[in-house]
């Protein structure tokens, strides 16, 4: 009798373990710790994601097994961001220097439809609307294909460090950028400013959310639009994440920097922390979900995770979904570091206060400010790009520091070229 009970017992806790497991969000094994900076699935079983030193990697079976896909990107142009996949054989990547590849034999042969090695622009956004019809983003530029890649037709828009597109329909589409998004009703021929409400600020929207009429930019807070631009308000003051998908008009998700993720069940007003993997702090760069409940993220260091329930709030002592919130002013090691242009740095307040941000070199001098504006509490992320500062910057110790009320605190990095 004692026997079966223990039996029973080990079956109960065997049960118990697997579907606390299953509710969370799971590692997997990608097979490479290059930092990782697109993810998109196709079904359950198939998907591909891309990153940095020409990393292209594909799962044919959800994510048990992820396999390194051999392309010409190392040696042409070996910064991944982008990656478009149609259906089981056509795949688009694309990269900097206006890079564009595709592939219609599900990765065994690639052909390179466009590359200017000599251009300063990246190529980071990309929206197909079947296999032939698609818009790929650039600095200064967007181009339309019609011939899927055979002939690229660009036009002009008036903004630079650009990230994300997608289009409702063959003439309506927009796309974001620092502190802009953008919208064109002529199938990308003209842009026009759709005046987000930042404030003069430069928030990094990296991901567009969309649903339907309903688009969200993330950065600073969540951003959001009922009727595809046209008009805006700030649905969060405190989020501050920039990896970001919406599943429907209500459910969503967005990431940042120190592995933390956030969960939305009434279109981007609340969200609450999901359980995540706590040893890591690589940065959340790509969300995708193929349902309500299955879907993955890609990090730093070749990150991946998977869920196949929709992911697990954390919660408190009284099973109260965790609200996101911080008690404490804090300023976290920049990621990667060192780095070579660009490095993250996350940051969290605990009550609304004027906030500064601002890097210095080894000898005290200021070299640039990255954030200098009134903010709401909340945990934060921005980018700093040491190409970006002026005249550029040299090899060597640089410094952070961070400044709100009497906080102060500074932390140091490394620039490597």
């Amino acid at each position: 009798m004692k026997s079966r009970i223990n039996i029973i017992l080990v079956i109960l806790l065997i049960l118990f373990s697997n579907l606390i497991s299953e509710a969370q969000w799971i590692q997997q094994n990608s097979g490479t710790n290059q930092n990782l900076y697109d993810i998109e699935f196709l079904n359950e079983k198939t998907g591909w994601a891309v990153g940095d030193a020409g990393v292209v990697i594909k799962t044919t079976n959800g994510g048990i097994n992820w396999n390194y896909v051999p392309n010409p990107t190392p040696t042409l142009s070996p910064n991944l961001w982008s990656v478009e996949p149609i259906d089981s054989n056509i795949v688009y990547v694309t990269s900097s220097g206006d890079f564009i590849m595709k592939t219609t034999d599900g990765g065994l042969n690639w052909r390179v439809l466009h590359s200017c090695p000599e251009c300063n622009s990246s190529t980071k956004g990309i929206y197909f609307m079947n296999k032939d019809t698609g818009w790929i983003l650039g600095a200064y530029k967007v181009f339309r294909t019609y011939d899927g890649g055979e002939t690229l037709d660009s036009f002009y828009v008036p903004w630079f460090t650009n990230f994300d597109i997608f289009f409702k329909d063959i003439n309506t589409g927009v796309f974001c950028g620092v502190g802009r998004v953008f919208k064109s009703t002529d199938k990308g021929e003209n842009w026009i400013n759709t005046n987000v409400p930042t404030n003069g600020s430069f928030p990094f929207f990296q991901k567009l959310g969309h649903s339907d009429e309903n688009i969200w930019v993330g950065g600073s807070k969540m951003y959001k639009s009922t009727n595809f631009g046209d008009n805006w308000f700030i649905s969060n003051n405190v989020i501050g994440a920039e990896g970001l998908t919406f599943i429907n008009d209500l459910t969503g998700f967005t990431g940042g920097g120190q592995n933390i993720l956030y969960k939305t069940v009434n279109g981007g007003f609340n969200w609450y922390r999901q359980r995540t993997d706590s040893s890591s702090l690589a940065f959340i760069s790509s969300i995708d979900f193929v349902n309500d409940t299955v879907g993955w993220y890609c990090c730093a260091v070749g990150r991946i995770y998977k869920t196949t329930t929709g992911g697990e709030f954390l919660t408190d002592i009284n099973f109260n979904p965790i609200k996101l919130t911080t008690e404490n002013y804090e300023l976290y090691q920049n990621y990667p570091n060192p780095f070579n242009p660009s490095t993250r740095i996350s940051y969290a307040i605990p009550k609304e206060g004027f906030v500064t941000l601002k890097i210095y070199d080894i000898l005290g001098k200021e070299v640039m400010t990255l954030v200098n504006e009134n903010m709401q509490a909340g945990y934060y992320d921005v980018e700093f790009n040491a190409s970006s500062a002026a005249g550029g910057l040299a090899s060597g110790l640089y410094f952070y520091t961070i400044k709100s009320g009497s906080f102060v605190e500074t932390k140091r990095m490394l620039l490597i070229k």
